[in-house]
């Protein structure tokens, strides 16, 4: 297994893959968390404290991009079958995949928030004790939708159908399917995920859980989608 974790990160040292997610993240949550400290004053109760230290959950977003990327780009570009012939049990394949998605993701999560407080803590006085749920809240997101993204690029077995998918399912998909489930739509992966950002114990409105259960949430829909990955790679024919 440590082997097969080795080989996935010299393959990520020969690519710029996660160079350019990591710089687009950077940039993204700077721009934002800058915007923030120049139109606010001092904030004065813990919900905006809160609000800002939200600004970090774009590193959610590109962790799920790295992991759909690092394992539907083999796939896209055929390296996938070179690795088989090294690995051939393609569950530990899809396992040492999933560690270092998950190890990525958690950094980009910390990275995120180390730009945002370095900036909101000066700038609007943001107070990082009301924050502390959120923060937990970014890095459990961050390990989860990296995991999921490996599932995803497994299951499609490529990189584009598995990001197009998940942009249209929480763009569209979930809004439309709300329309019938109301209430219900809470335990839907992107409300779910969202969930576990809020920072709040219990629910913040009908349509989420509280931070705890979004979390626990999260992770059982990670372990699913990896679940269905692995059912699906261990029968195609590459």
């Amino acid at each position: 297994m440590t082997r097969l974790v080795r080989a996935e990160l010299v393959k990520l040292r020969t690519v710029r893959t996660v160079l350019w997610v990591t710089l687009g993240m950077l940039g993204l949550v700077g721009v934002s968390v800058i915007s923030v400290v120049a139109s606010s004053g001092t904030i004065q109760n813990a919900g905006d404290d809160r609000s800002v230290a939200r600004i970090a959950a774009i590193a959610v977003l590109f962790a799920f991009i790295l992991g759909a990327v690092l394992t539907g780009a083999e796939g896209t570009h055929g390296t996938i079958t070179q690795t088989f012939l090294f690995a051939p049990v393609r569950e530990r394949v899809l396992a040492a995949k999933v560690v270092v998605a998950v190890a990525l993701g958690v950094a980009l999560g910390i990275l995120a928030e180390a730009v945002t407080l370095t900036i909101a803590v000066p700038g609007v006085s943001l107070d990082v004790h009301d924050t502390r749920l959120v923060l937990g809240g970014v890095l459990i997101g961050c390990a989860a939708t990296a995991a999921i993204g490996v599932g995803l690029g497994a299951i499609f077995h490529r990189q584009g159908p598995a990001l197009i998918v998940a942009f249209v399912w929480l763009l569209v998909g979930e809004s439309v399917l709300a329309i019938g489930l109301r209430d219900n739509v809470k335990y839907l992966p992107g409300h779910v995920v969202i969930a576990t950002l809020t920072g709040t114990r219990g629910p913040s409105d009908s349509n989420l859980l509280g931070a705890w259960p979004g979390a626990v949430g999260s992770l059982l829909y990670a372990v699913a989608f990896v679940a269905a990955g692995a059912a699906l790679l261990s029968r195609r024919d590459v």
